[in-house]
């Protein structure tokens, strides 16, 4: 339990930089992540994965970051703001709250304890409105340094993409250093009528990483939210994706590419909650393990009484480059509505003997050829990417990440 007593200190250490409306909510999300259980193997959202485990780290509260040089719109180091360019309508967490740019309830109380203590050290964390009716490109760089020490950090990103706007977000998540991090990340995202918005994550977490990431998407009357999501497992990496449909007519496309080798842990859990009619969503994710890697995916689609003229895609596949690794996928559709059209599969499988065979018959060595294949497997999901130059390099990286196998 070193890691709630280190929990404990730092919030009371770190209550007093903040004042107004931040400190109070600040207080009421950590008596509420206190007085709860913390989660276990044995509660039915982590049946696959430990967070437990976290509670053995001996971690310190750290926000001091560094300015990571770059072509970026906004950097955040250790959840702290140190670029953000005037053009753009943004500032911290607390001085949204204050100008009224942030709804209030938004760092509302909420079941999940890691949304509940990203709240308790919402000490910085920036804000970014997206005008009405202009269209955005922004590059974010999401910062982790660490100079050797074990450490939690807790960045918050909260966006709000105003009427008719249409804008592309490409945020990475970079580590530099060494050391044992605490990642606990959140991002609030509210996209208003008729508004479209493009979010592209990219991580790059450093081996002794556990990460707990929660994207919050609430989306209104004929907003389109698009989301491509690429990640690598480390020692725990967890990240949810909890998409509300509350307009009629909004439309969210999911697409994630994940790989995880060696003895590394990924999991990703997602739920699309249709509230309204005539709300549409596609959902497709593939994952690539290899070595002793363990992977989870939980997709839920959850239509509502109200939420007839549903049309809800989901599709979960996966391929394992060695026989030690292990899949967990588990779709699932809740379905309280009449007049619906929902679909789901999974699939778990190896490279296609016949097509490594013919490619080898073609010249091709086998390391070339199941490089080619992956390359078709992961192409899939890259290429719905909208901006071309963010596509091509998302694909350089993605082939330079793919795992080895044997």
């Amino acid at each position: 339990m070193k890691a709630i007593n280190q929990f404990r200190n730092d919030f009371e250490n770190t209550l007093n930089m903040s004042e107004g409306i931040i400190k109070n909510i600040r207080s009421k999300a950590f008596e509420k992540f206190i007085s709860e259980k913390f989660p276990t193997r044995k509660d039915e959202y982590w049946k696959y994965s430990d967070p437990s485990s976290i509670l053995k780290l001996d971690l310190n509260y750290n926000d001091s970051g560094i300015l990571e040089n770059g072509n970026y719109d906004i950097i955040l180091s250790n959840g702290k703001i140190v670029k953000t360019p005037t053009k753009l309508k943004s500032g911290t967490i607390a001085e949204g709250l204050n100008n009224g740019s942030i709804p209030k309830n938004l760092l509302k109380n909420e079941k999940n304890p890691f949304l509940n203590l990203n709240n308790a050290f919402a000490i910085n964390g920036c804000y970014l409105i997206l005008d009405s009716e202009e269209k955005k490109d922004i590059k974010i760089l999401n910062l982790i340094s660490n100079d050797g020490r074990s450490q939690a950090i807790y960045p918050k990103l909260i966006i709000i993409a105003k009427e008719n706007s249409d804008s592309t977000i490409f945020e990475e998540i970079k580590v530099k250093g060494t050391g044992t991090n605490f990642v606990n990340s959140v991002t609030d995202i509210i996209i208003e009528n008729g508004a479209n918005l493009e979010h592209i994550i990219l991580d790059d977490f450093a081996k002794d990483t556990y990460n707990i990431s929660n994207i919050c998407v609430k989306q209104k009357k004929d907003s389109n939210f698009i989301s491509h999501n690429f990640s690598v497992g480390k020692k725990l990496a967890r990240r949810d994706y909890n998409i509300e449909l509350v307009g009629t007519g909004a439309n969210c496309d999911l697409y994630g590419l994940y790989f995880v080798e060696g003895n590394n842990h990924i999991d990703h859990h997602t739920t699309i909650e249709h509230k309204k009619e005539h709300c549409t969503s596609n959902e497709h994710y593939k994952g690539i393990l290899s070595g002793k890697a363990v992977g989870v995916f939980n997709g839920r689609i959850h239509v509502h009484p109200k939420a007839q003229k549903t049309d809800a895609i989901q599709n979960n596949q996966n391929l394992l480059l060695t026989d030690d690794a292990i899949i967990h996928t588990k779709p699932e559709l809740e379905i309280y509505a009449d007049d619906v059209k929902c679909t789901h599969g999974a699939t778990v499988g190896q490279l296609d003997d016949k097509a490594l065979f013919y490619l080898r018959t073609r010249g091709l060595n086998q390391k070339s050829a199941q490089q080619l294949l992956m390359r078709a497997y992961v192409g899939e999901i890259i290429d719905h990417i909208g901006n071309r130059n963010i596509r091509s390099k998302i694909m350089d990286i993605v082939l330079n990440r793919l795992p080895k196998g044997d």
